[in-house]
């Protein structure tokens, strides 16, 4: 069924009232449903500031017309809420084709945090690990090596993952993601999309609704880009057919640091932090990580 304005007047005027709960890329989504779209104001929500006022905006579940939430996030609002009619599920971007090395690392349960906030590099990471030096690591950062890693194979993978993901929550992205892929790396990291491709994920959402989205030319800002953003390594980008760097942009300066900087941050966080591991999930690739550096000892 199709949304329409209610006419209701108060906190939101003539706008229907909608909810938005998300990940990182949440004020990029909110800003382009707003922006879009006349009949819409969106209230919006990253986890950690929804858990701190979950009780609140529970309460108010039913002042609006539509709630967005990340499928992540669905069992937060409780059995009342999840299965509701008026609760659509919007996968978020993740893709890993451009940056095949990042990983997360984690210090007595929570993120560690280092030169690039929650990113860091496999290959650092593996090679201290390994017992290597700074100087014998930076020599890993180079074809053969992201070969044996399978780098350099990322991409049709990372593609079917993403519109599945979306495809299995009724969004087709297909002809969007050949958009995005055509005019460079369209990620800042594997979770952190430039804001064009957001704003076609509110214009999808839209288009579901039964709501005009009237202003296709105009873009938020791309808050995002203040973040970290890791770089495309030239030898992936080579095989990628976009251009590439080993330039790593720190998180809300605009400045760049070196890869030689980067890594030799990274070796004095995990010497001056005890009991570093890496988060489940890149268990599997840190043992392949670790059994291609030690073939090269």
């Amino acid at each position: 069924m199709s949304l329409r304005s209610t006419g209701k007047s108060g906190r939101y005027g003539m706008r229907q009232p909608w909810l938005l709960l998300y990940n990182c890329q949440v004020m990029g989504l909110a800003n382009s449903l707003n922006l879009l779209c006349d009949d819409i104001q969106v209230e919006y929500y990253d986890p950690p500031n929804f858990r701190k006022q979950a009780k609140f905006i529970l309460g108010r579940m039913r002042d609006f017309e539509r709630v967005l939430v990340a499928p992540q996030l669905e069992s937060e609002l409780g059995e009342q809420w999840s299965g509701n009619e008026k609760v659509w599920r919007i996968p978020t971007i993740s893709f890993n084709a451009y940056h095949p090395d990042i990983c997360y690392l984690l210090h007595s349960g929570s993120p560690l945090k280092g030169p690039l906030g929650d990113y860091h590099s496999l290959i650092a990471y593996a090679a201290y690990t390994c017992g290597m030096s700074e100087t014998r690591a930076l020599a890993l950062y180079c074809e053969s090596v992201y070969d044996s890693l399978g780098y350099f194979n990322r991409w049709d993978h990372s593609r079917k993952a993403l519109l599945d993901s979306f495809s299995s929550h009724g969004f087709d992205i297909g002809a969007k993601f050949v958009e995005w892929s055509r005019n460079g790396p369209f990620m800042y990291s594997l979770n952190h999309p430039r804001v064009h491709c957001v704003r076609d994920v509110a214009s999808a959402i839209l288009g579901r609704a039964g709501l005009d989205a009237r202003y296709l030319d105009a873009l938020p800002h791309d808050n995002l880009a203040n973040g970290p953003i890791f770089p495309v390594y030239t030898e992936i980008a080579s095989h990628l057919g976009v251009d590439g760097s080993y330039l790593f942009k720190l998180g809300g300066r605009y400045q760049f640091i070196q890869l030689e900087e980067f890594v030799s941050e990274c070796f004095r966080l995990y010497r001056d932090t005890p009991r570093v591991g890496i988060r489940p999930e890149f268990e599997r690739m840190l043992g392949n990580a670790m059994a291609v550096i030690k073939a090269l000892q």
